[in-house]
């Protein structure tokens, strides 16, 4: 799981049943579109995310139709666990091994 990843999914999670577009996300994660694009797509492929085409006029709105995505409900829950489980790795407290190498005076 990359912090890229994390960070999209923090995103739905803010608000589980909102329908994002990309532009927002990208604004909101600070991921340009090469990252953006294909990690949106290997969470649809994985199940976690639900796309689908805006119904509006693209004459009348000005603009292409956008992508919206929203979180499945197994993605609402995988984002969780993932989430949480990154959190309490970085929370625990660093201990570090005890070196082998000799020390010098």
């Amino acid at each position: 799981m990359t912090r890229q990843t994390l960070a999209v999914l923090a995103v739905f999670l803010a608000d589980p049943d909102a329908e994002w577009h990309g532009f927002n996300l990208a604004d909101q994660t600070q991921l340009k579109s090469g990252t953006l694009y294909p990690l949106l797509a290997r969470l649809e492929k994985a199940g976690w995310l639900a796309s689908r085409k805006e119904d509006v006029d693209p004459r009348v709105v000005g603009r292409p139709r956008r992508r919206l995505y929203v979180l499945t409900g197994e993605g609402a829950a995988a984002a969780r666990r993932e989430l949480t489980s990154h959190l309490e790795v970085i929370s625990r407290p660093f201990h570090p091994a005890p070196s082998n190498r000799a020390r010098t005076a």
